[in-house]
């Protein structure tokens, strides 16, 4: 078969596909974040928005990614069976500290609670 691997999996499709959608979302976040920020305002809930989507996104990314190379996903940098250069494994590793740089996920969401819906503090 010389499909690709994309073309012959119906369900990689379907999932590059909803990526493709966070991805675009994301960077919706993040434009709004700026056009605040040019119209001089404080994005204050907003920049939460954006931090808390793009963060768990990157590790809903690097799952994806490591899932769909499996074992191979894995492999270091300098092993020559590694796909992307084993920049996978890197990325994978990463993607959870980037949930707590610049405060945790947990402290986004009190501040869009607080901030953004005017909820208590809890």
């Amino acid at each position: 078969d010389n499909r690709s691997f994309v073309e012959a999996r119906p369900e990689v499709r379907h999932r590059l596909a909803e990526i493709g959608v966070e991805l675009e979302a994301g960077q919706n976040l993040c434009y709004r974040v700026a056009s605040l920020q040019q119209a001089g305002k404080i994005p204050n809930y907003e920049a939460s928005i954006a931090k808390l989507y793009s963060s768990e996104l990157g590790q809903r990314l690097a799952g994806t990614g490591m899932e769909l190379l499996g074992l191979y996903g894995q492999l270091h940098p300098r092993s020559k069976y590694a796909y992307l250069k084993g920049r996978m494994e890197r990325y994978y590793q990463l993607s959870v500290a980037e949930t707590i740089g610049g405060g945790t996920s947990e402290i986004m969401r009190n501040i869009i609670a607080t901030r953004g819906l005017g909820l208590p503090r809890g």
